[in-house]
């Protein structure tokens, strides 16, 4: 038997055993739903905990910004920031936008692509006229801060239309198949009849699927729309590289023998 490190061992059957326990053998499928789940809950708990407390920064960042009332608090503000920057031995440019200003104040001089980003973020919140109230719930709706830099390219779709163009394909479809049970019933309520929601399921040898839990989360849905969306288009981009393809076959000039 040859020993590992962290108590792993591996036996000359091929069964590999963890803790030195018999009935613990290695799994990789379970292991890899088990990463999953767990990266889950990551995205639903510290993650987005992590991100809702940096929209909070930024939606201060914007009030800074924006909440003065006199002229006299416009020129302490400006004051304010020279003197910080000059304190942290940063280069201060008076013609540099002011959210732009505060947001190097804020979040430093280490990751200039960072402060691009979230300067970036700001300026489109004043376009629209998002309140720094209203900031966190703003960035989320539209699917995150690096969505809101993705959307000054040319080619941007915003993850909102995804979602609607996603749902609006699926709605005009017949449905796969139905799902129900008596303990699936109990996950029914009729406030939701006609809602989308998502099924997490896992398949099964035969075909089926078993459901695991009912989910009604609105940015879930969303999420699983816009994947739908991805893989909408990635099956037109080959529909249209086949055609193309079989365009250019046709058109071929015939090789002689």
């Amino acid at each position: 038997m040859i020993t590992l490190t962290n108590d792993l061992q591996v036996s000359t059957t091929n069964e590999v055993v963890l803790n030195d326990s018999p009935t613990s053998t290695f799994n990789p499928s379970k292991t890899l739903v088990t990463l999953e789940d767990k990266r889950i809950n990551w995205e639903v708990g510290a993650y987005r905990t992590s991100n809702l407390e940096l929209y909070g920064v930024l939606a201060e960042c914007l009030g800074f910004c924006g909440e003065v009332l006199t002229l006299s608090q416009a020129k302490q503000r400006s004051a304010a920031l020279e003197a910080f920057f000059k304190e942290r031995s940063y280069r201060y440019k008076k013609d540099t936008p002011l959210v732009s200003r505060v947001v190097k104040a804020v979040f430093g001089n280490i990751d200039r692509r960072r402060i691009s980003t979230y300067s970036l973020v700001l300026r489109e919140a004043q376009k629209k006229k998002i309140s720094s109230l209203n900031l966190p719930q703003w960035i989320e709706e539209v699917g995150g801060i690096q969505e809101i830099r993705l959307s000054q390219s040319d080619t941007f779709v915003s993850p909102k239309t995804k979602a609607e163009s996603a749902k609006q394909t699926v709605q005009g479809n017949s449905f796969l198949g139905y799902a129900k049970s008596e303990l699936l019933s109990t996950q029914a309520d009729a406030e939701f009849v006609g809602e989308t929601c998502v099924l997490l399921a896992e398949q099964q040898p035969d075909g089926s699927f078993g459901v695991r839990a009912v989910l009604r989360n609105t940015g879930v849905v969303n999420a699983a729309f816009i994947a739908l969306y991805g893989k909408q288009r990635e099956e037109l981009i080959k529909a249209e590289k086949e055609l193309k393809a079989a365009n250019d076959a046709d058109g071929a000039t015939p090789k002689v023998a």
